[in-house]
């Protein structure tokens, strides 16, 4: 496994614990989103295929704009106990 897929694993495991409980932070997903972003850029020098700019930070978007909304709907659960 290689250092960024450990550092991706890591980070998915943090946020999956601090769902649950409501306790999901900004800077959990901000670390899990680097790291899937590491992963990905070594995935796409390891093909040879250089990922284009405008697709990649598109699926960013849309990576934060699902977590931004896993992490107001725990607020909202939070909020409603």
């Amino acid at each position: 496994m290689t250092d960024a897929m450990a550092t991706l694993h890591q980070a998915a495991e943090i946020v999956r614990a601090q769902i649950p409980k409501g306790e999901l932070t900004l800077a959990s997903v901000k670390q899990l989103l680097q790291a899937a972003e590491a992963v990905c850029e070594t995935a796409s020098s390891a093909s040879g295929t250089p990922a284009s700019g405008p697709q990649r930070k598109s699926k960013g978007q849309q990576t934060r704009a699902r977590w931004a909304e896993i992490a107001r709907q725990n607020a909202r659960e939070a909020a409603g106990r």
